[in-house]
């Protein structure tokens, strides 16, 4: 079903939308606390990541407003994949499903990876690039973090990807960063490094019959992957805080992060908190105003430069 490898389309995309600085600067730097690393070794086996894909039909369960077989790939390296087929007739009732990993990851592993698949969505409604499903890490029946995605459109900021590729079918890429954030301060809490990920939960509505024709996805390529990602996001609710508190910008990201630089639009109305130890993502509003933040992370093996903005209001 798929006319082109979606590793290539993947790259191009990287290539098009990475955006590079300079590299003369200097902010936070990533220097995981002791206590930090020794608690998150608790229970941690000496695990060598492989390429494992996890989209086969016995990996799935949970299933809501569908069944699963076994789908042939023919997606180079891929053995196979999964045809989800809808039961719910035409009614837009959620259709969930689980797909357990190959083993049990603790949080401290994966906390900079990506989840990413490729997603045949061509038996959704009418506006075929709309309509996103939503992803969530699991511990068996117990939710880790919150669900990103479920959105109609996908913007440059959005917390997750979505590339387009061949006849239908979606690359998605939800950032672990996202999902379950493990760098807070202040007042926020983060997820604990020390839980457990076993299983990925995906919602998608908008599948239905149509034309008497029975409604399928397919999921194929899963994995978890410590690359970076083809752009930065955003995961906040809010776009505004109060003069004299701190403002979380809520960065998702994918790969290893060595350094983070936040700049504004107005140092007199909000600057990055450099102070904290904890985390480098955020920003301490001075007098009311509304300035644009712009995080620029240095990240992943290639020491890769991205960065991305948005427009924030101190009250």
């Amino acid at each position: 079903m798929k006319a082109r490898n979606r590793i290539s389309a993947f790259f191009v995309s990287l290539f098009a939308a990475t955006l590079l600085f300079g590299t003369a600067y200097s902010a936070w730097g990533f220097a995981p606390q002791a206590s930090a690393d020794q608690a998150a070794q608790v229970g941690v086996p000496d695990w060598d990541f492989d390429d494992s894909d996890f989209a086969k039909a016995v990996n799935v369960n949970g299933l809501g407003n569908l069944t699963a077989a076994k789908e042939e790939s023919i997606t180079y390296g891929s053995s196979e994949a999964i045809r989800l087929t809808n039961t719910a007739g035409t009614q837009t009732k959620d259709h969930t499903f689980y797909i357990n990993l190959d083993r049990e990851y603790a949080l401290s592993e994966i906390a900079t990876y990506k989840i990413e698949f490729d997603y045949y969505h061509a038996f959704k409604r009418e506006q075929h690039d709309k309509g996103f499903p939503k992803v969530q890490l699991y511990s068996n029946n117990v939710a880790r973090g919150s669900e990103q995605g479920g959105t109609e459109t996908v913007t440059n900021i959005s917390p997750f990807v979505a590339i387009d590729l061949d006849s239908d079918w979606w690359h998605l890429e939800y950032y672990v960063t996202s999902l379950c954030p493990t760098m807070a301060d202040h007042q926020d809490t983060p997820i604990p490094l020390t839980y457990k990920i076993n299983r990925v939960k995906i919602v998608d509505r908008a599948v239905y019959d149509y034309d008497g024709v029975t409604a399928f996805m397919v999921i194929d390529n899963m994995s978890l992957s410590p690359e970076p990602a083809a752009r930065l996001g955003l995961f906040n609710r809010t776009t505004s805080y109060s003069a004299g508190t701190y403002y979380w910008f809520k960065v998702a990201w994918s790969g290893e992060l060595h350094s983070c630089v936040i700049t504004t639009s107005d140092p007199t109305v909000a600057i990055q908190d450099t102070e904290s130890e904890k985390s480098p993502f955020y920003v301490y509003g001075i007098k009311k105003g509304k300035v644009l933040v712009t995080a620029t992370l240095e990240i992943g093996d290639d020491h890769r430069i991205m960065s991305v903005s948005n427009t924030v209001t101190v009250n």
